[in-house]
């Protein structure tokens, strides 16, 4: 214990900065499911028998944006096409009725249309949307806690009037994202279409139409961001008074821009602590709580409902054409973790026909389903919940990271068996969370994105070999 509590010292002392944690196991440990193997009604009925109480997240992908950014490695792909836009809703919508049963078993919690840039849509496609899932859960607006869009600042500013409609429809959060306030640092994120004036045209324009939820974020990192401009654009957003604000620090992946461009390295420098350290005054100085390791929320109004309950466990069922369904048999998606135009063409296809299946994915076993709870939920986790998921298997290796991670004064013990993120856990978050992972999870996430550098040339001239390229440490990790 005392090696693996010195070891978790270090990385602190080190100020390692691994990937944001947002879900476990991660899409880079997807992998072709065999043909035929699984059928999405059958893993469904297996994750009902699962859960005390049915509950049910709902995502639906959209991933046509106007412009690519340079940090981005979603599943995204540049289309103004709205033609395309229609024949997609279209396909969406057949997912969501061919998917009735699983939707009508389950309390919906939440509703969030991501990308992607959904704002591109017009009203009459968010419309059919609604229309679509209250014709299989006609009380959805009564019971759904969240109703969540994602939206790039100059597609509200573009139409506000249609922005306007989103909320009469139901919308209850906007996440806007803004990344900086500094005009250079906008531009270097490949954001120029939207700069420092029309983020704060699409602030005023949200709180002026009564969005109950505007949620904004900043990233820690870019090329020629100072101390001071990280400064400049906390204190200018705490300003604004958007209800919910995430910070993030860069993370630059093979399959980014960023990683041909010569002014990065896939991970960044230990000082970006500090940056989060005066985030975090600024923001609690603000009246703002903080909700998990990135996010900071107004009580009452702010959050992010959907992330949080799949954190504690509620199932995700994503839609779309590379979403991700989080379930306690399979996390899978209907489609490669690799995007193109072609691939959303199939998508409308197979969804007209009604052939889509499961073909990338990861098999749970209970053993992973307890890390998935504990690289996700500690900041505020029973472990009695997890006895039920597979602890038993790890119950040696889970007590000695915990007892390092209490040593080193990142949790709290309340009770008999509940653990709490302390301050100090909330900063470090992502360090414990990698120390939960389990081996094979690690060498998957390796062998992806290493592959991913070895076909990229100019990441690999411009970055050489990998240095932490994922998690904490590296196969090939030079010093």
């Amino acid at each position: 214990m005392n090696n693996l509590r010195n070891e978790l010292a270090q990385y602190i002392e080190q100020g390692v900065i691994p990937p944001y944690q947002y879900s476990y196991p991660p899409r880079s440990t997807y992998r072709p499911l065999d043909e035929g193997a699984w059928d999405a009604r059958e893993v469904w009925a297996r994750d009902l028998g699962n859960h005390q109480v049915p509950e049910l997240n709902l995502y639906l992908h959209v991933p046509f944006c106007r412009y690519k950014c340079g940090f981005c490695n979603l599943y995204t792909v540049i289309s103004t096409d709205q033609e395309l836009y229609d024949a997609y809703t279209d396909a969406l919508c057949t997912q969501i009725r061919d998917h009735a049963e699983v939707i009508q078993a389950r309390r919906l919690r939440t509703v969030y249309i991501g990308g992607g840039t959904p704002s591109l849509l017009g009203t009459r496609h968010f419309e059919k949307i609604f229309d679509t899932l209250g014709s299989v859960y006609p009380n959805w607006r009564s019971t759904v806690e969240e109703v969540a869009v994602e939206a790039t600042p100059d597609s509200i500013v573009a139409d506000p009037e249609g922005f306007g409609r989103l909320l009469q429809l139901g919308l209850t959060r906007a996440n806007i994202g803004i990344q900086s306030l500094v005009p250079q640092e906008i531009r270097e994120a490949g954001r120029g279409q939207a700069g420092e004036d029309t983020i704060r045209r699409a602030v005023g324009i949200a709180h002026e139409r009564g969005l109950p939820d505007l949620s904004t974020d900043l990233i820690m990192g870019f090329a020629g961001q100072t101390p001071e401009s990280w400064r400049h654009s906390v204190d200018e957003l705490a300003k604004l008074a958007p209800t919910t604000v995430s910070t993030y620090f860069l993370t630059v992946r093979p399959d980014a821009w960023f990683s041909r461009t010569g002014s990065y390295q896939y991970m960044w420098k230990p000082e970006l602590y500090e940056r989060y350290d005066y985030a975090r005054e600024v923001f609690t100085a603000h009246g703002y709580v903080q909700e998990g390791s990135v996010r900071y929320k107004k009580p009452g109004r702010g959050g992010y409902v959907q992330k949080v309950l799949t954190f504690h466990g509620v199932p995700l069922l994503g839609l779309g054409v590379g979403a991700r369904s989080y379930t306690s048999v399979l996390d899978y998606m209907t489609g490669s973790v690799k995007p193109s135009l072609t691939e959303v063409a199939q998508y409308i296809d197979q969804a007209k026909a009604h052939t889509l299946r499961p073909t990338t994915g990861f098999v749970l076993t209970p053993e992973e389903r307890a890390r998935k709870r504990l690289v996700l939920d500690t900041f505020d986790l029973d472990l009695a919940e997890l006895d039920r998921s597979g602890l038993d298997a790890i119950t040696d290796e889970v007590a000695a990271v915990l007892d390092a991670a209490e040593s080193n004064g990142l949790v709290h013990r309340v009770g008999p068996g509940r653990i709490q993120l302390t301050p100090k856990g909330f900063k470090y978050r992502d360090v414990l969370s990698w120390m939960f992972y389990s081996g094979r999870v690690k060498d998957l996430d390796r062998e992806y994105y290493e592959g991913l550098h070895e076909v990229n040339a100019r990441a690999r001239r411009n970055m050489g070999t990998p240095v932490r390229i994922t998690g904490i440490t590296g196969a090939r990790e030079t010093a």
